[in-house]
């Protein structure tokens, strides 16, 4: 056991030796083309940017992949905070979206944001000693050797939420399973989407006792409506009057910008005035999205205007969560095209009615659980669209708000059960 932890340690070692002596040789040879790529090569190997005094404090580590996971990460944030209301929270992610969506949050309890370093043990050994990192959470499958090596050198144990291997995944780490076992010894808990992942970490070294079956975490979410006072300072932002009925549409592609304007004129012809927020899933597609929308679109980079305005597109990152928070209903875009839908739990966990198109596959388990509790509702076209709206929001709106009730209370009791499992 002592030669296999010596030769272990010694190839861990080397690998971050070899990426230290790149970061030092090559990385100040690619400054340039760095630059003009987008690699950001310099932010990833500087320490995350402070925010507030950390000094005194127990601060755990969160890490996300990109984009997707930094979003789940303040899922799981808000979860850590109840449990743990006393610690602070440095966040990382991989990528330069997931990065800007980390920095554009303000929670309080974070005390730093940045890119993950590159992996080497002096960067990350670094990162550890200065901000006295006492816990690691990794989202997914993020399993970086010298972090891990790292960490239970330094008895730092480590979790691993919505926790996933692949088929391909798991095969590739197969081969290296003794390393794996060695490393995964820190993991004290694994919070595994289903059976088969779970099973999966178990083959790889993780003891069973550590390992517990909770589901996607995109599906735990506490159900409620956002503080008044946050409510009204986001719609006087927008422009937006209390009583205005308000649709957001998430994550929208530019493709389903025509659904989205016949929808809206047909509601419009039914004299329901209201008012439809467009989140574009890619900023790249803003100006086909326009266009499909049509005339009178505001074009919007902020959530601010003192325009009058039916329909908008804001083209800024990390503003999803607020605009369903102040709308009476979501459209979940991606669902009327063929890339079959974004998190369908983003928008329900305010409480509002979700409806989607009919190419859902991506988001199968969620819409079905909406559709079975009378909370989500597929539409086929633009037109059956806007006539569920109305029959929702408007002809049967008791009906809407009885199976909400039901299902926050089903829901929020399910949370209740994830909480103790969190060390």
């Amino acid at each position: 056991m002592k030669l296999q932890y010596v030769l272990i340690s010694g190839a861990i070692i080397g690998y971050s030796t070899i990426l230290d002596l790149v970061r030092r040789i090559v990385f100040p040879l690619l400054t340039k083309i760095s630059e003009k790529r987008g690699w950001d090569l310099p932010a990833r190997q500087r320490f995350p940017y402070s925010i507030r005094d950390h000094r005194n404090r127990s601060v755990v580590w969160i890490h996300a992949a990109s984009l997707g996971e930094a979003k789940l990460l303040f899922k799981f944030l808000e979860i850590l905070e109840q449990r743990h209301p006393e610690d602070l929270y440095l966040l990382t992610a991989a990528t330069r979206n997931g990065v800007k969506y980390l920095e554009s949050r303000d929670e309080k309890s974070v005390c730093a944001t940045g890119f993950l370093p590159l992996d080497t043990i002096p960067l990350v050994s670094g990162i550890v000693d200065h901000f006295r990192v006492t816990r690691v959470w990794l989202l997914e499958t993020e399993l970086w050797p010298s972090m891990l090596w790292t960490c239970r050198r330094k008895g730092i144990p480590v979790g691993i939420v919505n926790a996933r291997i692949e088929e391909k995944s798991f095969s590739n780490y197969k081969r290296f399973r003794g390393v794996l076992k060695f490393l995964f010894g820190c993991f004290d808990v694994v919070l595994a989407q289903n059976e088969t992942y779970a099973q999966r970490f178990a083959e790889l070294g993780v003891k069973t006792e550590n390992i517990h079956i909770v589901g996607n975490l995109k599906s735990h979410i506490m159900i409620k409506r956002p503080p008044r006072n946050e409510w009204l300072a986001l719609r006087k932002g927008l422009n937006i009057s209390d009583n205005q009925p308000v649709i957001t549409a998430g994550c929208v592609h530019a493709p389903e910008g025509r659904t989205l304007r016949v929808c809206l004129d047909i509601l419009k012809e039914n004299k329901m005035n209201c008012k439809l927020i467009v989140v574009p899933r890619h900023l790249h597609e803003v100006p086909d999205l326009l266009r499909q929308l049509g005339e009178n679109t505001l074009h919007l980079r902020d959530i601010t205007t003192s325009r009058k305005w039916d329909i908008c597109v804001i083209e800024k990152i990390g503003i999803l969560d607020e605009m369903y928070k102040i709308a009476d209903a979501a459209i979940v875009g991606g669902t009327f095209d063929s890339t079959g839908g974004h998190n369908v739990w983003d928008p329900a966990k305010f409480g509002i009615p979700v409806f989607f198109g009919p190419d859902y596959h991506t988001q199968i388990d969620g819409c079905e659980k909406l559709i079975t509790a009378g909370v989500g509702f597929k539409a086929e076209e633009p037109r059956d669209l806007a006539a569920l709206i109305l029959r929702v929001m408007k002809t049967e709106a008791k009906k809407f708000v009885n199976a909400q009730l039901l299902f926050q209370e089903t829901i929020n009791k399910r949370q209740a059960v994830l909480e103790p499992l969190i060390p």
